[in-house]
């Protein structure tokens, strides 16, 4: 059973296969707009899948929670209202791709979002924090790395976005430079970023000797992202999101 926590205030394939581990050498993803070139590549994104449908419908990635293992999306894709019962099916697939899990596939066990959003749809409240469940004795930090979260940051400056839109089944990648609009939301302005990409992670600051990211938002907020393909918004994750991230790391 999944838990919905509320944190006090301050979309169809085949079902997935899983796959053996991935070739030891990581390939950095490309510049500008295309598909990730390996899977290898992709593990700093992954999708939400519902269980026994095959159907992936949103993005997310995995990020630092000391004991616990967080994915990170927008609320819009796991909550439209205080109630999870829709939800009990929720799983992530990092690195998805071409229909299959490389990484494996990995269940909820608690989702943590912010009552402002469950009651009133603040659209700078649109973040989502899924913990995941152990598979087989492992936890999913031991298969691909958890990328690091930051708040407070400019929100200004070149910014990755890896998602998928929907009806695609390997990863899409941009690279682009984000703004801040006069509400404070993110905005990019990136090519093919359809329905679906919801909870793509917004990532800067890559380490390459670790192989990861700072992840600075998602695609949501505004326009619930964003009501064209090649604009996308995300909440600005200032002190309010970060408040929501600490109730999650409470939670487990």
């Amino acid at each position: 059973m999944v838990s919905l926590v509320l944190a006090l205030g301050a979309c169809t394939s085949a079902a997935p296969a899983t796959a053996p581990t991935a070739p030891a050498t990581p390939t950095p993803s490309p510049d500008g707009v295309g598909r990730v070139a390996s899977e290898r590549a992709a593990r700093h994104a992954g999708t939400l899948l519902r269980a026994g449908t095959g159907g992936h419908f949103c993005s997310a990635t995995v990020v630092d929670g000391g004991d616990a293992d967080l994915v990170v999306t927008a609320a819009h894709c796991v909550t439209s209202g205080p109630g999870l019962a829709a939800y009990a099916d929720l799983e992530y697939a990092p690195a998805y791709r071409n229909g299959t899990a490389p990484y494996g596939v990995w269940k909820a066990a608690r989702v943590t979002v912010d009552p402002r959003w469950t009651e009133h749809a603040d659209p700078d409240l649109d973040v989502a924090f899924i913990e995941l469940a152990p598979r087989d004795g492992q936890r999913v930090t031991d298969v691909v790395d958890a990328q690091r979260i930051a708040f407070g940051t400019p929100g200004r400056g070149t910014v990755r976005l890896t998602g998928y839109p929907d009806g695609a089944d390997d990863p899409l990648t941009c690279l682009g430079t984000m703004t801040r609009r006069a509400d404070g939301q993110l905005r990019v302005a990136c090519t093919g970023y359809a329905p679906g990409s919801s909870g793509t992670p917004w990532l800067t600051d890559f380490d390459r000797d670790a192989q990861t990211w700072t992840v600075v938002g998602v695609i949501g907020g505004y326009q619930l992202g964003g009501d064209t393909d090649d604009v996308s918004y995300s909440p600005y994750f200032g002190a309010d999101v970060q408040h929501l991230y600490q109730q999650a790391l409470q939670a487990t």
